[in-house]
């Protein structure tokens, strides 16, 4: 049986996030004796996957030249089932469509909330909205009618997509059962019964054997929409005198990596360490506390990764799948969402007892034991023999 994952660029395992997921689950298919190409629209990095093909014309994905391509692909290429890893983007999946016409199966997998851009839409449009001067329209996007307004302008946006994502796909994927009730908003009482929740699986090995140090986390695109560095930086300030011997480590890149960096200065922020691009793996081992300081997440891949290691996670409570992977102050600690007290006061005290750091440090590996590839793979397997593919 073969299976096509459909992408918007490269699968490079080291970017990490969809792309690592695509590698770790192409890897386990392959293992159970399945074929796996990969298909992109636009070729992104130097490194190359021999199952990695690319469409013709990389403006768009329903370009007539993608579309003929796509079809012939499958085809040419005797797929069983494409992955449409673009559940959110309405272009790739319009191409994914074309499936239909072929008898081809087609699972369309959401790697994000649907809704926390706007739940959380003063925290989520902070950078945007100050880059143009409109920063001080922020607060009344919290008021309740406001609110309410922009989820009704959001859903008439998308109701559109996901009725047609769930109609044309054979199965939607959800990264968590929880995301059902924000698919249900745009669906105006359509079924959702071909939806399921599997989350992504961690890639990396257990580590027993590992010596933790006075070192706080943080791994993922620097960005103050989506991740909010810049409040992880606020954080740290109103920490780092008192715990001087503690560190914090930045690992990844972004457009706005010299700006958070000039932020950084700007506090007089001491023990702050920037590491840009790297393999997390090693700061993984030796990090006690992990910060994440989203305005939204899908899953949040790098926190189960950290979990994995025996990292103690600290997260605001942003986005729904969040409490399947914390249970709140036996394996890490959710903070109302962007109380910056809060969360000095929880990272505080776990950075003040020894005890508590490997109390949850244990919890926290035990917790994330749920997301092995060896359990979500099967998952997977279990819908492909639903299909008629296994």
């Amino acid at each position: 049986m073969n299976i096509l994952f459909l992408y918007s660029a490269t699968i490079n395992p080291q970017v990490g996030g969809v792309e690592r997921v695509t590698f770790t689950l192409a890897n386990y298919f392959e293992s159970r004796g399945y074929k796996v190409f990969f298909l992109g629209l636009t070729d992104c990095y130097s490194i190359k996957d021999k199952r990695q093909f690319f469409l013709p014309d990389s403006s768009s994905f329903i370009s007539g030249r993608n579309i003929v391509f796509f079809r012939s692909f499958l085809v040419e290429k005797s797929i069983n089932i494409v992955i449409n890893q673009g559940g959110t983007n309405p272009g790739m999946s319009k191409l994914a469509y074309y499936c239909n016409n072929e008898g081809v199966k087609l699972i369309s997998v959401v790697h994000n909330s649907l809704l926390a851009t706007i739940k959380n839409f003063s925290s989520a449009h902070k950078s945007k909205f100050e880059k143009i001067g409109i920063g001080w329209l922020l607060p009344i996007t919290d008021n309740k009618i406001i609110k309410i307004i922009l989820l009704k302008l959001y859903k008439l946006k998308y109701a559109k997509h996901y009725k047609l994502l769930c109609k044309n796909s054979d199965y939607v994927f959800l990264l968590s059962e929880k995301y059902k009730e924000e698919l249900v908003f745009f669906m105006d009482g359509l079924s959702i019964d071909n939806v399921v929740g599997i989350p992504n699986p961690v890639s990396f090995d257990e580590i027993n054997k590992i010596k933790k140090k006075k070192e706080i986390l943080y791994v993922g695109r620097i960005n103050t929409s989506q991740k909010r560095i810049d409040l992880l930086l606020q954080i740290w300030s109103l920490l780092y005198d008192k715990y001087a011997d503690w560190s914090l480590k930045i690992v990844g890149d972004g457009v706005e990596l010299e700006s958070i960096k000039v932020l950084s200065s700007q506090l007089n922020l001491q023990n702050v360490f920037f590491y840009g691009f790297s393999n997390p793996k090693p700061f993984y081992e030796t990090a006690s506390i992990f910060c994440m300081t989203s305005s939204f997440e899908g899953l949040a891949l790098t926190l189960i990764e950290a979990m994995q290691y025996g990292v103690i996670p600290v997260a605001f409570n942003s986005f729904l799948s969040i409490t399947d992977i914390i249970d709140d102050n036996v394996n890490g600690c959710l903070i109302t969402p962007f109380n910056i007290k809060e969360y000095v006061n929880t990272v505080s005290k776990l950075m003040s007892s020894q005890e508590e750091l490997e109390r949850y440090s244990i919890s926290a590996k035990q917790r994330v034991k749920r997301f092995e590839l060896s359990i979500v793979g099967e998952q997977w397997l279990s819908i492909f023999k639903k299909l008629n593919i296994c």
